[in-house]
Order: C-alpha cells, then sequence, then structure tokens
C-alpha cells in the first residue's frame, strides 16, 4: 500500500507539466514513481532537520520529474545544510529553467546574491551534450550543452561525461569572486581499422495491433494533478509551521506545571489536526489522479504506423 500511494502522490504532485520546458518529454512512470518516494524521504527528512539528507532527496525526486516546487524545496534544503555552493548552482538551474515561475526566479535570485560572492562561477560548455562532476560528486541537474555551477574557494576536480560515453576532466583552483568559462569536448574519433562490412536488410517486424482505447484524455490527468500539487504544497507549509509555531520548547516553556487547556499546547494541537487533515486529503486525491493516470487516461499514439508512445516518448 505504501508503494502505490507514493506512486499516486508522485503521478499528481510530480508529473504535472505546466512549468517544465517544452523540449523536456513528461517522464515515465517508473521515474515518477522513483521521483514520489524521494520526494517523501526528502519531506521527512526536512521535517526532521536533517537538511543534507532532505536535499539530496529532493534533487534525486527533480532529475526523475523535474518541478519548479521540488527545485525550490532542494535549494532551500541546501541552504539550511549550510553548502551555499550547491544551493548557488542549484539557483542557477532554476533561473535557466523556470524563468518565467515569479517564486521560482526570487528564490533563485535571494540565494545566488548572498552566496555567489563567496564562491566561483564556472560557466561550462560541451560540444555535445554533457553531465557535470566536481570533486566526484554529480552537480547537474541534466545533460546540456552549457552548464552554471560554483565551488568553494580551493582545489576541486572537474569531470565531464559526455553522452557518447567518453570523459574528460580538469583540476580547477577556486578562488574567491570570480568566475571562469571552460570548454569541454571529447576526444575525436580513431579511424576504423578495416571498412565497415555491407549492411544486411532485415526484415521489418510486424507492428502489434494497437491496445484499446482509454476513456480520458491526458488533460484530465493534468487537472487533477494540479489540484494534489496545491495541496501538497499546502501540507508541507503547514507541517512546517506545525513544528515552529509555537514550537516544543515554547509549549514546554508556558505550560509548565498548566494542564492541557494551556493556550500554547492548544495551538500546537490545532497546528497538528491542520496538517493531519491536509495530508490526508492530498493522500486521498494523489490516490484518484494516480488512479486515472495509470488506468482511465489514453497517452498519445500513433494510430497509422501501430506505434505508441508512453508519457516520456518511449515506442513500444
Amino acid at each position: 500500500m505504501r508503494h502505490v500511494l507514493a506512486l499516486a502522490v508522485g503521478m499528481s504532485i510530480l508529473a504535472a507539466t505546466p512549468l517544465v520546458r517544452a523540449q523536456d518529454a513528461p517522464p515515465s512512470p517508473e521515474r515518477i514513481k522513483a521521483a514520489a518516494e524521494e520526494f517523501d524521504r526528502g519531506r521527512r527528512a526536512y521535517l526532521a532537520k536533517d537538511y543534507g539528507q532532505a536535499a539530496v532527496h529532493f534533487e534525486n525526486a527533480f532529475r526523475d520529474a523535474p518541478r519548479a516546487e521540488t527545485l525550490r524545496l532542494a535549494i532551500r534544503a541546501r541552504r539550511d545544510a549550510k553548502d551555499p555552493a550547491r544551493a548557488a548552482t542549484l539557483a542557477a538551474v532554476a533561473q535557466e529553467r523556470y524563468p518565467n515561475d515569479a517564486p521560482t526566479t526570487a528564490m533563485a535570485k535571494e540565494t545566488l546574491d548572498a552566496a555567489a560572492p563567496q564562491l566561483q562561477e564556472y560557466v561550462i560548455t560541451c560540444s555535445i551534450e554533457c553531465a557535470i562532476a566536481a570533486d566526484g560528486r554529480v552537480v547537474s541537474q541534466a545533460d546540456g550543452l552549457k552548464h552554471r555551477i560554483f565551488l568553494d574557494p580551493g582545489a576541486h576536480d572537474l569531470g565531464v561525461s559526455f553522452r557518447k560515453g567518453e570523459s574528460v576532466s580538469k583540476h580547477v583552483e577556486a578562488k574567491k569572486g570570480a568566475s571562469e568559462n571552460i570548454m569541454f569536448e571529447p576526444a575525436p574519433d580513431k579511424p576504423l581499422d578495416k571498412p565497415l562490412d555491407k549492411p544486411v536488410d532485415k526484415p521489418i517486424d510486424k507492428p502489434a495491433p494497437p491496445p484499446p482505447e482509454k476513456p480520458l484524455g491526458p488533460v484530465v490527468f493534468f487537472i487533477a494533478a494540479g489540484v494534489t500539487i496545491a495541496a501538497g504544497a499546502a501540507t508541507i507549509v503547514s507541517g512546517i509551521d506545525a513544528q515552529n509555531n509555537p514550537g516544543k520548547e515554547a509549549v514546554r516553556r508556558e505550560c509548565a506545571g498548566k494542564d492541557e487547556s494551556c493556550t500554547l499546547y492548544q495551538e500546537g494541537q490545532s497546528a497538528e489536526l491542520r496538517t493531519n487533515i491536509l495530508l490526508g486529503a492530498t493522500i486521498g486525491v494523489a490516490v484518484v489522479t494516480g488512479v486515472i493516470g495509470l488506468f482511465f487516461t489514453q497517452w498519445s499514439s500513433d494510430k497509422k504506423t501501430g506505434i505508441h508512445l508512453l508519457p516520456n516518448g518511449v515506442r513500444f
């Protein structure tokens, strides 16, 4: 049941796509499920004030199913974990991916204004799409031709992995407040020892018959997902507020020697009840959304060729 709920929550909270770039294909159901599980781990870690682990889980969730809200939570967790270089790098990603999302751009600007003067900025360009690692840790959120990262002052090893499988590395000395542009390209291909054999014509496999049509289109799923996004965000905010206002220490101090009628104690109970109600409502709507996405939504298909497309564009 836990895995079913995780999949449902993920499909509703993480899979809606209005803020994803036009060129990004919707994530597959498997990646949505993985993102939902990472998101839930991140939420739990953040509420437990384990900000470093929370950031790791939110970043994993963002890689599997990119959403502006998830990226903002990752930035906030990195800031709370006192990791300004990573927070600034994520803020740069936010500026590039979501330039029209006001809450995201505001958080990104605030983060960079505070952290960038203490760090070195590297603008890395690759001749073909690549991923970036620093000191053995991946710092890019997706393969691309250009990356903007920030590093603490000191010695670092940059590693670049290209989509074709090759990798290169470079040692850098980061300086406070500096900026540098670096270009990477894979080594030139070696010539073949012998010419390729003449290609052999292969028979074309007969496409399988198309599956039966489902009653709903993707727009119904996305509308339901949007409703759950709002409920999920409200639940997280309410949970954080319930922990901090009035806070355990304040309740102990003000209600010492008093019974449960103490005002601060009652406020804490009300905040906890409010959060539980929001969580229950979010899970309920998410389950319905997940069922719609899995069993009742007809995703795109090519009726002429019989080739069908999953939400991530994979053909089968």
